[in-house]
């Protein structure tokens, strides 16, 4: 931004970070390029030693949309029955409990936040939480959320995206909300 070129952040999932098959919980840059549109950036990548250590075979500032899925795509992969819901998260199933559908449907949120020039961070929570035992959302909820996906897996219709946002208080930012910060802990944070 500081240099005039319009850039937004994006949640979503990348395979590159990880071990093989399994989509990590990420943020990347989008950023506009006027000869190519919007292109994906992971500046993570620009550390030589993250670098290393992954499985990216990409130009950093040039990111495929299939190594790294805006949370819009991996909702629609996994609703469609393309993708499981347990290969995408924070780590697999056997490591925790931080995946599935559940989360990826907190990432859209996060997404459709930042598409509304609120930046969350991503351990910061709202919005509807899965029953106990249930893996998957309520019905409503999962169409609400099919909704928010269909506006930002891809173009995104700004105004639309906008009207989305402000009519659902299922998927606006509170004024307060759970962040559980990994350097500070669970708390409860009232944003300005």
């Amino acid at each position: 931004r500081h240099t005039g070129t319009p850039a937004r952040l994006r949640y979503g999932y990348a395979d590159y970070l990880g071990p093989d098959g399994f989509h990590g919980d990420h943020v990347v840059t989008e950023y506009w390029n006027d000869a190519r549109g919007w292109l994906l950036a992971d500046p993570q990548l620009a550390d030589p030693r993250v670098l290393d250590s992954c499985h990216a075979d990409f130009d950093p500032l040039d990111v495929p949309r299939d190594r790294f899925l805006v949370a819009g795509a991996a909702w629609r992969a996994i609703r469609t029955g393309a993708a499981d819901p347990a290969a995408f998260g924070v780590h697999p199933p056997d490591e925790g409990p931080l995946n599935g559908e559940p989360f990826v449907a907190h990432s859209l949120r996060l997404d459709l936040a930042m598409l509304n020039k609120v930046e969350p961070l991503l351990w910061d929570l709202w919005g509807p939480a899965p029953d106990a035992g249930h893996p998957h959302l309520a019905a409503p909820l999962r169409r609400l959320h099919d909704q928010v996906a269909l506006l930002t897996y891809d173009d995104i219709a700004v105004n639309a995206v906008r009207t989305l946002f402000d009519e659902h208080e299922a998927l606006r930012t509170p004024k307060t909300l759970l962040s559980l910060s990994p350097f500070k802990g669970p708390r409860t944070v009232t944003l300005r």
